[in-house]
């Protein structure tokens, strides 16, 4: 019998679903954000991302827009001819746009 997964997350993650996102790499980027906490995003795009790799988010959460720098910290997942799934942590984020994040977590 499989033991059941211990969740390692200090916080919680909300499934967000959001599309048409723009990540600017030297180039800007679409992506679909998949889901966000108070310490990153999960993100889906076709184009290829480095780990370590930093870029500027800028997504609405809501009615509220938000921007900030994160940085790609694992490839979480791809299927031959695919999106990937990258995990990317907020590297550059003020106090309004963590309270912009944390209101909208509040909020689901």
């Amino acid at each position: 019998m499989t033991e059941p997964r211990t969740e390692r997350r200090r916080y919680l993650r909300v499934p967000v679903g959001a599309r048409d996102l723009r990540l600017q790499l030297p180039s800007t980027a679409t992506v679909q954000l998949l889901d966000i906490s108070e310490s990153g995003v999960l993100l889906s795009s076709t184009a290829r991302l480095a780990v370590g790799q930093r870029a500027r988010l800028r997504t609405r959460l809501g009615t509220d827009p938000v921007s900030a720098v994160v940085e790609v910290t694992r490839l979480a997942g791809h299927q031959p001819g695919g999106p990937r799934r990258y995990g990317a942590r907020f590297v550059e984020l003020d106090d309004e746009q963590r309270a912009r994040i944390t209101r909208f977590l509040g909020a689901v």
